[in-house]
């Protein structure tokens, strides 16, 4: 079986033991996929998947969507190292438990959750309004339990959180999310003004995707 097949198979639990192992053995890298070290073979989160892997759209769907994989990059790289290295450990922990099935609800709860919540805190810093960011989040809020919004009604509140310039797809999910969570570590960064905002503000974004992958429900 070729290396290939073997990552285009590779299940959540294995992904976890995986990037588990690179933990322990100090085997991760941030800003590569893979390097080589004083003779040491390094990776990144998404890398330690296997050597064929260089980009989000090599990252097996049995261990995690596209969209998911694609906001990984950001989430490891813009952390302050030690907190990315574990970080990694409880993501690949979630998405065991979930056995890499995450629903588009995840999307949802991390914005109404997270996201929002991060501009919320930064527009009360800045003396600005918060009330584009509340209508956003309660928008979030009344997608995840379930209420089909249409178009039409995103746009325009979107718009006004600076969030998006389009509205929620499922085809637009990857763009949507990588998008909205450099604005809204950037704007947090620029509200705080402090060298350690920046990966801050992406610590508290990538320990709220864990979160919200912690309450899916695991399906039997």
């Amino acid at each position: 079986m070729s290396a290939t097949t073997q990552t285009a198979e590779l299940t959540a639990h294995a992904a976890f033991r995986l990037y588990e192992a690179a933990y322990e053995t100090d085997a991760l890298v941030q800003g590569a996929w893979h390097t080589e070290q004083d003779g040491r073979q390094l990776a990144c989160a998404l890398g330690t998947l296997g050597p064929k892997i260089s980009s989000p759209a090599d990252c097996p769907a049995t261990v995690m969507p596209r969209w998911l994989a694609q906001m990984v990059v950001g989430f490891f790289d813009a952390q302050k190292f030690e907190d990315a290295k574990v970080w990694g450990l409880e993501f690949y922990k979630a998405l065991d438990r979930i056995g890499g099935k995450v629903p588009f609800s995840v999307i949802h709860d991390w914005h109404a959750n997270t996201v929002c919540q991060l501009g919320i805190d930064a527009a009360t810093k800045r003396g600005r309004d918060t009330a584009p960011h509340v209508a956003l989040q309660n928008m979030h809020k009344r997608a995840l339990a379930g209420e089909k919004i249409s178009a039409d009604e995103w746009k325009p509140v979107l718009k006004a959180a600076n969030a998006y310039a389009y509205a929620y797809a499922d085809a637009d999910a990857d763009a949507n999310a990588y998008a909205d969570a450099y604005a809204y570590a950037y704007g947090y960064a620029n509200a705080y003004a402090d060298a350690d905002a920046y990966a801050y503000a992406w610590k508290i974004l990538a320990a709220g995707m864990v979160a919200a992958l912690n309450r899916v429900e695991v399906q039997s």
